[in-house]
């Protein structure tokens, strides 16, 4: 007879014998137990999974499959399934060998013919590999969205060049100035060569909030999320992809609602979301006689927040727009048609969605949401 299971009270032997090599063939662990915790029975696959056999374990503890640090998990487990509750949950087991496994775990309560509970049954996968899979595919998706922030910046460089050279041209003529001055032995022109200090000194700040933002911009994100007041998240992207918009003759307009407050999001991929609508709505109206750009954020009812990125362009072609966000679907001549893909990526990990909708200003607006921050407790 395979395995030893547990022969339910009012059934035949050939019913019992049939349940038996149904749960001894499952592909999943099956462990029976008593309410004190003592493994009643034990399947093939729960050898397989947890490396003893069938003999080591039946009798024994379930808490000799405890992990470092698991141990009262198993008593809370058994608790209520007490009260008749059914349990599911993912967490880790300790295997015979010492290695430390994850497993999707589907603990019900056993009774007998009066209703009464007897025991627990405890149907347990392994998904270890499928855990590795997801957090290789979490590490592949950080490097492609840190290689489109670098090529972002490439496109960049020479408005950022011209950005940052102002300052730093603005600073060296405060210097140049107050070096003549302090050469007079003028009262005024000493206090007008300390004003030039000053100015020369601001331009420099200036300057080097440019290269603080374009830093935190290209590096990598740490994929934590966090409290965020959306109105400096929003503010800071925006300061990055404007510069050198406004000498393309572009109007912007950045509405925020009241009380848009805090949003719980990895800072610099929402902000790499908005860097790119923003430098792609600016692209797609490069060839437009009104070129208005408008970015808005208000909470919704669902305690989400919503950030639209509208132009006056030309619209979407309707055979993009139904591929739009898949990857290396592009119109620009040089792109790599992998920018929208990340954005929705990324909004759809922090639990919102991306779309676009034709603009009522005429071309088109993109929307995502992001889940607002709660309301925190006093």
């Amino acid at each position: 007879m395979p395995g030893k299971q547990i022969v339910e009270s009012g059934r035949t032997p050939d019913a019992a014998f049939a349940l038996a090599a149904i749960v001894d063939s499952a592909v999943a662990a099956i462990v029976g137990k008593s309410l004190n915790g003592i493994v009643t029975s034990w399947n093939r696959e729960a050898e397989r999974i947890f490396g003893y056999a069938a003999d080591e374990m039946i009798g024994r503890p379930i808490a000799t499959l405890a992990a470092p640090g698991r141990g009262d998990e198993m008593a809370r487990i058994l608790a209520r399934i007490r009260t008749g509750e059914r349990v599911e949950l993912e967490t880790e087991r300790r295997r015979k060998d010492g290695r430390i496994i994850e497993v999707a775990l589907t603990v019900s309560p056993i009774r007998d013919d009066s209703g009464r509970i007897i025991g627990a049954s405890k149907i347990a996968r392994d998904i270890s590999e499928r855990r590795r899979s997801e957090r290789r595919l979490q590490e592949l998706q950080g490097e492609i969205s840190h290689i489109s922030r670098l090529s972002e910046m490439g496109h960049m460089a020479s408005a950022l060049a011209h950005e940052v050279n102002q300052p730093l041209t603005a600073a060296a003529n405060y210097l140049t100035a107050a070096r003549r001055l302090l050469g007079s032995r003028d009262a005024a022109a000493q206090d007008r060569a300390i004003g030039a200090i000053d100015g020369a000194a601001a331009q420099v700040t200036r300057a080097a909030e440019i290269v603080r933002r374009l830093r935190a911009f290209v590096r990598k994100a740490e994929g934590a999320q966090q409290r965020e007041d959306m109105l400096q998240v929003i503010a800071e992207a925006s300061a990055l992809a404007l510069i050198g918009v406004r000498e393309q003759g572009v109007e912007v307009a950045i509405r925020a609602a009241p009380g848009i407050g805090e949003a719980m999001v990895d800072k610099i991929q929402i902000q790499q979301v908005l860097v790119n609508l923003v430098r792609n709505a600016v692209e797609a109206m490069a060839g437009s006689a009104r070129r208005e750009l408008a970015i808005d954020a208000k909470p919704t009812m669902d305690a989400m927040i919503e950030v639209g990125v509208a132009d006056t362009g030309p619209g979407l072609a309707l055979d993009v727009a139904a591929r739009l966000f898949q990857p290396f679907v592009t119109t620009k001549p040089q792109g790599m048609g992998v920018g929208l893909s990340i954005c929705r990526t990324i909004v759809e990990a922090h639990g919102g969605r991306l779309w676009a909708e034709a603009s009522d200003g005429g071309g088109t607006v993109f929307r995502f949401t992001i889940p607002a921050a709660p309301s925190p407790v006093r």
